[in-house]
């Protein structure tokens, strides 16, 4: 095999991964409300650390023992970090999972009244064709008088046009 043939294949190969990232990246929409949410959350959880690492413990800390309280903020601090990205995956995905869900039952519902609007129209051209088939002779009497009335109106509008 050349080396030609090689780069065209990684070519081809990397032509087909932007391919499908671009497939699988998600709407503008769904970004800014993740990343909108994202901050909110990360606030919320920094207050929530902030008075942990605040309360009744780090102040025992810092009068009787000061040189571990230094060790007890990074730890908070390390602490809060590993939370809050396994918990902001988490919550990233049921965002995610939810838009998914939203858009499943939106073409649901879009096929479900599509099947209903296939269902009547067959319903009334069935019901017309019945009607017309039980009554020959009115079916017969109205395509004429169908007839008559759409010479009329053409003959209308090619004498205004």
């Amino acid at each position: 095999m050349s080396l030609l043939t090689t780069n065209e294949h990684q070519e081809s190969a990397l032509a087909t991964q932007g391919a499908m990232k671009s497939l699988t990246r998600e709407p503008g929409t769904i970004e800014r409300t993740r990343n909108r949410f994202y901050d909110w959350l990360q606030a919320e959880f920094d207050r929530h650390y902030h008075t942990l690492r605040d309360g009744g413990y780090r102040r025992f800390l810092e009068q009787r023992h000061p040189e571990e309280l230094e060790r007890y903020d990074a730890a908070c601090d390390a602490l809060r970090r590993e939370e809050f990205s396994r918990f902001a995956e988490l919550q990233t995905l049921g965002l995610f999972l939810h838009t998914q869900v939203a858009e499943k039952e939106a073409q649901f519902r879009r096929r479900r009244n599509q099947f209903l609007m296939a269902m009547s129209a067959t319903g009334i051209i069935t019901s017309a064709v019945v009607w017309a088939y039980l009554h020959h002779e009115q079916f017969v009497q109205l395509c004429q008088q169908t007839v008559i009335a759409g010479h009329a109106i053409l003959q209308l509008f090619t004498t205004v046009l």
